[in-house]
């Protein structure tokens, strides 16, 4: 039986959303003017800098990236065409940004959704809200109940279009998370990125209907065109002031800056750019390969403590981290949540987090995981909440290691009497050197002493004598009567 609970990226930005959100924490000094702000990995889910990224706030129009992509995530057809009933024409303040829909007007859901992204029309964000749910009202629940999926749990939506109303709220972070989910949404990007469209003439309106985006930061020609700038959306309202989410990618990052309570219409472009640049300037990207993740292999036990099964758990996908430049893996701290067994029918829930040097925490996600049926040969009784291993396996693990240990042992001693044997032998030559040495020192005192002695044994010859013309020679017979010539006198 296989089976698998989560998977790294299968469940997306849902399945990161829902986790305890990660955060470096950082506040740089940075001068920033918007009173809240929060800037996010798309990728991960990762808080890289914040202020008062929890502080409710009203948002304006940038509750429009939740309105278009839950209805494009509901099964929207760009094509399909739809009839305007009268609220959705008239129930926005006067004044506000609109684009003159009509009742009874006939328009397509693209039409709708490029208004509300590009122009931030209001009429025509109850357009889609009419589309996606039949009517405003019935839409409003439905955005909730997203919201609450994805985590965003200190926002409450009241509208589709970020009208000013009692009860309509956000956060900073909650901003990130709604546009971490909607860029996971197929065809999101074709709107949320969109710089000009041309709606058609209707058969309420014989002009054709121009939009271009208002968002510089999206704008090669405009002062605040920030390279990288892939996506955004603008707000204002007199309750929230300026508001903005821009989606920036250099390399292989890719950020989302949200602002809130901008004082001006350039300032939210500022803070923007110092904050985006600021992430760029002091975080990169460090991939853990899944291959290289630790993997683990508990059992599951039945409520006698039988082991009747085992969970192989290991992770699925590569990991990519968002860390400050210089990191490296061996400065990473892993943890894991999983026990030392499953009960059988006990849920499988493993999860991954991982922290930086400083306890930071840059990472918490699931892990994937097969179940196997065990055999007897293998099963494990369980004691309480530590494992048993029974006798014969730990015999056999004994057997194992001191079969190593011998062997070491053994090929120790080897090398002792090698090198034991190697210096008795420089020892005995050494010796053989000495008494040779010696011998000869014994034999050449010896010669020296017999010479001695010849030369004390030997008699003195008379030496030769002169006398007048005659030469007297020594003999071996001494006396007066002697002469060289020999005989009496």
């Amino acid at each position: 039986m296989k089976k698998k609970l989560f998977s790294l990226l299968a469940a997306g930005a849902l399945a990161l959303c829902a986790l305890t959100p990660t955060a470096y924490a950082l506040t740089p000094a940075l001068d920033i003017i918007s009173d809240t702000y929060c800037v996010m990995d798309a990728a991960s889910g990762q808080v890289l800098i914040e202020k008062g990224m929890n502080k409710q706030k009203a948002p304006a129009s940038i509750t429009k990236i939740l309105t278009v992509a839950l209805a494009l995530e509901r099964g929207g057809n760009p094509d399909d065409r739809f009839v305007l009933d009268y609220k959705t024409c008239h129930s926005i303040e006067a004044g506000s940004t609109h684009i003159a829909l009509t009742e009874e007007e006939e328009i397509s859901l693209r039409d709708a959704l490029m208004a509300t992204m590009i122009m931030s029309a209001n009429d025509a964000a109850n357009a889609v809200a009419q589309y996606s749910a039949g009517d405003m009202d019935s839409f409003i629940p439905l955005m909730n109940q997203k919201l609450q999926e994805i985590g965003a749990k200190d926002t409450q939506f009241m509208n589709p279009n970020g009208l000013d109303q009692k009860g309509h709220y956000t956060t900073a972070y909650d901003m990130c998370l709604i546009t971490q989910w909607a860029m996971g949404v197929e065809g999101f990007d074709e709107y949320y990125g969109a710089l000009s469209y041309e709606m058609a003439p209707t058969n309420k309106q014989p002009q054709a209907r121009p939009f271009s985006t208002r968002h510089n930061m999206l704008l090669k020609t405009m002062k605040y065109y920030y390279d990288g700038a892939v996506g955004g959306k603008l707000g204002y309202t007199y309750d929230a002031r300026h508001t903005i989410v821009t989606t920036a990618k250099r390399g292989d990052m890719t950020l989302i800056c949200v602002a809130m309570d901008s004082p001006t219409t350039y300032d939210k472009y500022k803070d923007s750019t110092k904050l985006l640049d600021y992430c760029f300037d002091n975080f990169g990207t460090l991939n853990l390969r899944a291959k290289n993740i630790q993997d683990f292999t508990v059992p599951i036990l039945d409520h006698s403590g039988q082991q009747v099964g085992v969970a192989k758990i290991q992770a699925e996908e590569d990991v990519d981290l968002l860390v400050s430049k210089g990191t490296e893996i061996q400065d990473l701290v892993f943890s894991y949540n999983i026990p030392e067994s499953y009960l059988s029918g006990q849920e499988i829930a493993p999860v991954l987090t991982i922290q930086d040097k400083n306890g930071v925490q840059l990472y918490q996600g699931p892990m994937g995981y097969t179940v196997g049926q065990t055999t007897a040969a293998n099963q494990n009784t369980y004691q309480g909440q530590t494992f048993v291993y029974p006798f014969q396996e730990n015999a056999l693990l004994i057997l194992k290691w001191g079969g190593v240990v011998l062997g070491v042992l053994v090929l120790a001693l080897f090398i002792a009497r090698f090198f034991i044997r190697r210096h008795y032998r420089k020892v005995q030559e050494e010796r053989r050197r000495r008494q040779l040495a010696a011998q000869k020192r014994r034999q050449a005192a010896l010669r020296k002493q017999k010479a001695t002695q010849r030369q004390k044994t030997t008699p003195q010859q008379t030496p030769a004598a002169t006398y007048g013309n005659v030469t007297y020679l020594p003999s071996s017979r001494q006396g007066p009567w002697s002469s060289a010539g020999g005989g009496n006198r």
